[in-house]
């Protein structure tokens, strides 16, 4: 069986409408189908597959605790394994963010950290901040409330009647952001918008701001100016407002740094981590926050009022402590910046010469590459001739995976593509990458 189309098989797939491989066994930063085709993972799945595909070391602690002991309620007990996770990640989390809850997705923890804001906010007496402030785009998960905060309008068309409100003020977005200099103005420019949004729907109603340190596939893994989070974060501080970190697809060593919060000088309130933190051995995702905060709990309802059937399961923390550990003996965050300085000057070398390549941004092994109809004006194509579908489909056909996204330049069109390898990628297999994506890119182009 080389592939399953629905309804031929059983599974509710993604999509109804095309043929998946079956996928037999993955080794370092390939996945192999039953066809015997290999595949260069160029985009780790979505961006999740930190240690490869495949990691011995790893497989084998998560079962050693599977035999220990696999799953506790996480209102009655707790773990060594957990313990020690939450350990290691507060002991070089930014500053003051001193414990830690484990959940199953990068969604679930977005919405915990909403939460903690809100009930927070009550515990002080001010339940009138019932708001919070996201940016365009953005994305912040799947579930409902998550999904009203990220910034894709096209997701109004069949769930719109079900998404709470939230505010929305422009992301840092350098290719499209109108400025002359982005670096050197951005950082004011896109404060004052924020303080503009806050003025008109009254910061006192306002619990939290969510912001991606290094923004996902909405905006093509787009850098903030300098100073950006320096000033966004106290103008919140000054109207006590709450300011969420999602490092769900930025963190863990992804830019460089293990928190790419410490990357772009952003000291947040409450910081979220998925993805790469179980390198896709588990679900797990973390919301870490403050310690002073939750004393303020503990003073007041006595805790956090928030549980899930997988709270803290030793299943999966045990993932995230074995992923740590491989991180540490392969020092593979200084990996990751080494050889993801390499992956970056590649693709703008190789890539912005081409036809219809708009941009290359990113740092670290996180970039995204933007598709133009017309360069000098920075028109997209129309959303109608679905671009990055067909590119991926292309790629895909030669043994190249990347991570599309489309929308992100007026709601509706725009095409981009997220490069993100697993973390123990090589020189040369960034090389490999780099001209797959090219010859690809170029027949494809001239194609169409």
């Amino acid at each position: 069986m080389n592939a399953i189309r629905y309804p031929d098989g059983n599974v509710l797939l993604r999509n109804l409408s095309r043929e998946f491989p079956v996928v037999t066994h993955g080794e370092g930063v390939y996945l192999y189908d039953a066809q015997g085709r290999r595949y260069l993972d160029g985009s780790a799945g979505a961006l999740v597959a930190s240690v490869g595909h495949g990691n011995r070391e790893v497989a084998d602690r998560i079962h050693a605790q599977l035999l220990q002991v696999a799953y506790v309620n996480g209102t009655h007990f707790t773990t060594e394994v957990t313990e020690a996770l939450a350990a290691r990640l507060c002991a070089h989390a930014p500053a003051g963010l001193r414990r830690a809850a484990f959940l199953g997705s990068g969604s679930e923890a977005i919405e915990a950290a909403v939460k903690f804001a809100r009930q927070l906010c009550v515990e002080r007496g001010q339940p009138q901040r019932t708001r919070v402030i996201t940016r365009v785009p953005g994305y912040h998960g799947n579930t409902l409330y998550a999904l009203s905060m990220s910034g894709r309008p096209h997701y109004q068309t069949f769930f719109g009647p079900l998404l709470s409100e939230v505010v929305t003020t422009p992301a840092p977005y350098p290719y499209r952001c109108g400025l002359e200099d982005y670096a050197r103005d951005g950082a004011a420019h896109y404060a004052r918008l924020l303080e503009e949004t806050l003025q008109r729907v009254g910061p006192d109603t306002v619990a939290a701001f969510v912001a991606e340190p290094v923004i996902g596939s909405s905006a093509g893994a787009a850098v903030p100016p300098p100073g950006y989070f320096e000033q966004v974060s106290a103008i919140c501080r000054r109207h006590g407002i709450l300011v969420i970190a999602d490092e769900v697809m930025c963190g863990c060593g992804r830019t460089g740094r293990f928190f790419a919060s410490d990357q772009v000088g952003l000291t947040p309130d409450l910081l979220v981590l998925g993805k790469g933190l179980s390198g896709g051995y588990a679900p797990l995702s973390a919301v870490l926050v403050r310690e002073d905060h939750l004393e303020e709990l503990r003073q007041g309802s006595g805790g956090f009022m928030h549980a899930q059937t997988y709270l803290q399961a030793p299943c999966m923390t045990a993932a995230g402590v074995a992923v740590l550990d491989y991180y540490e003996r392969h020092d593979l965050v200084a990996h990751a910046a080494r050889v993801g300085a390499h992956l970056q000057r590649r693709l703008r070398e190789v890539l912005l010469p081409l036809p219809h390549v708009g941009s290359v941004q990113g740092v670290g092994l996180m970039a995204g590459v933007e598709l133009v109809e017309d360069k000098a004006t920075k028109r997209p194509f129309p959303r109608t001739r679905k671009v990055v579908e067909g590119l991926l489909a292309e790629l895909f056909s030669r043994g190249l995976v990347l991570w599309p996204n489309t929308g992100h330049a007026d709601g509706t069109n725009g095409d981009l593509l997220m490069v993100g390898p697993p973390l123990i990628i090589t020189e040369p297999q960034v090389d490999e990458l780099v001209d797959l994506l090219a010859r690809g890119l170029t027949r494809f182009l001239e194609r169409s």
